[in-house]
C-alpha cells in the first residue's frame, strides 16, 4: 500500500462520468485497501448512493458530469459530515464560495496526490468529531479554526434565563449538554415550553434573518455546557464561515418546525401522550436515560396542573415506560413511549436530519438500559 495513504478512509464513493478515469481510479483505490462505491456518472445516481449507503467516509467528486454541476452532491455530502475532493480540470473559481476550501487534484489524475487528498480528509474527519455540538462537528477544519477563537465554554445552570423575551440577544450559544427551553409567554404571564435545543443546535436562531430580538424566554432546563459567542463576532464569522451560516440557517428552520409540531400536540393530544413525546424528545439530546426532572418542572413545561402530570406519569410508569422517583424520571421502554406518544413524535425529528444530514440522536448511545 502507498505509504501516503498508510490510513486511508475505509469506503469512498467515486463520482466521475469519464467511465475509463473512474474505472482506473476505482481500480487504484481498492489496491490501496479502500472499498469503493460507485462510480457514480451523474448527480442523480450519487445522490442515490449517499441515500442508500450504509456507510461513506470519503468521496471523490469530479466538477463536470455530462454537462451538471456535482454541487447538490457536495452539499448532500457536507450536511452529513461527510469530507470529498475535487479531482477535477476546472479552476477554484467554477466553485460556490461555500466550496472555496476544499481540496482541489487537478487532473490529469496523480495518485500520490489522490492519497494526499485522502489523507487531509481523513483529518479533518477526525478533527471534526472533537466537537460535542453537532453543528460544530458537522463544519469544515478552517471554518473551526475560524469560529474558535470567539468560543469561550461556559456553564449552564438550571433554572437560568439565557434570553428574556422582546430584549436583545447579546450572544450565540453552541449547546454541548444539557437542554434549553423556548418558553412562550402570554401577554398575562401564562407559560408553556414552546420548543427545546440541546447538543443538535444552537441559539440565537433569528440573527441570521437581521431579528436581534427574541419572542421566547430561553431557559435551562437540564443543566449542562455550551460553547458562547458574542452576537458581533458571530455574524462576522458567518460572512466568511459559509458551511456555518448554512448549517444555522437549517437548525432555525427544523426549530420551527419542533414549534409548529408541539403547537399541534398541545392541542390534539392528551398529557400521557404529550409526556411520552417530551420525554423522548429529552432523551434524544442527552447523554443517560435518567431525566432529572421536578414534577413541579414538567407541569410547568407542559403547561398543565403538577396532578395531571403526576397522574400521567403514574399511567406510563403502569405501562412500564419508565420509572418515576424523587426528581427523576427513568426511560425503561423507549419504542414503547414512541408508541405511547401516537404519532406525536417522529416528524420533527425527521425533519431535523433531512434538513441537517445527520441524526439529532447521539451516536452509538445506548437506550434501553
Amino acid at each position: 500500500m502507498n505509504s501516503a495513504c498508510d490510513e486511508p478512509a475505509r469506503v469512498a464513493l467515486v463520482v466521475e462520468d469519464d467511465y475509463v478515469l473512474a474505472s482506473d481510479l476505482a481500480s487504484k483505490l481498492s489496491d490501496a485497501g479502500m472499498k469503493i462505491v460507485g462510480p457514480a456518472p451523474n448527480v442523480q445516481r450519487a445522490l442515490d448512493y449517499i441515500h442508500d449507503s450504509a456507510q461513506i467516509d470519503v468521496a471523490v467528486l469530479d466538477i463536470n458530469l455530462g454537462g451538471t454541476m456535482v454541487f447538490p452532491v457536495a452539499d448532500a455530502l457536507t450536511k452529513r459530515n461527510i469530507p470529498f475532493f475535487f479531482a477535477t480540470g476546472y479552476s477554484r473559481d467554477v466553485v460556490p464560495p461555500r466550496f472555496a476550501d476544499r481540496i482541489f487534484v487537478e487532473k490529469p489524475l496523480e495518485m500520490r496526490e489522490v492519497y494526499d487528498a485522502l489523507s487531509d480528509c481523513r483529518n479533518q474527519e477526525m478533527s471534526s468529531g472533537e466537537q460535542k455540538n453537532l453543528v460544530l462537528s458537522a463544519l469544515s477544519p478552517p471554518e473551526i479554526e475560524l469560529i474558535t477563537p470567539h468560543l469561550k465554554p461556559v456553564r449552564l445552570v438550571q433554572g437560568e434565563i439565557l434570553e428574556k423575551q422582546f430584549c436583545e440577544t447579546s450572544a450565540v450559544r453552541f449547546i454541548e449538554s444539557g437542554v434549553v427551553s423556548l418558553v412562550a409567554v402570554s401577554l398575562e404571564g401564562s407559560q408553556v415550553e414552546a420548543g427545546l435545543i440541546g447538543r443538535e443546535g444552537i441559539t440565537g436562531t433569528g440573527l441570521l434573518e437581521g431579528d436581534w430580538l427574541t419572542p421566547y424566554n430561553l431557559i435551562v432546563q437540564i443543566e449542562g455546557s455550551a460553547q458562547r459567542i458574542d452576537v458581533d463576532s458571530f455574524l462576522r464569522v458567518t460572512r466568511k464561515a459559509p458551511q456555518l451560516r448554512s448549517l444555522s440557517s437549517s437548525f432555525a428552520r427544523s426549530l420551527g418546525i419542533q414549534i409548529g409540531y408541539t403547537a399541534l400536540a398541545n392541542g390534539r393530544y392528551s398529557i400521557e401522550q404529550r409526556l411520552a413525546r417530551w420525554l423522548l424528545m429529552l432523551s434524544d439530546r442527552v447523554d443517560s436515560q435518567v431525566l432529572n426532572l421536578t414534577h413541579q418542572y414538567m407541569s410547568f413545561m407542559l403547561g398543565v396542573r403538577r396532578s395531571g402530570v403526576t397522574g400521567a406519569l403514574h399511567v406510563l410508569e403502569g405501562e412500564k415506560l419508565i420509572r418515576s422517583v424523587r426528581g427523576k424520571v427513568i426511560i425503561v421502554d423507549r419504542d414503547g413511549l414512541i408508541l405511547k406518544a401516537h404519532g406525536s413524535y417522529g416528524i420533527p425529528e425527521g425533519e431535523y436530519q433531512r434538513l441537517m444530514g445527520f441524526s439529532l440522536r447521539i451516536p452509538g448511545e445506548r437506550r434501553n438500559e
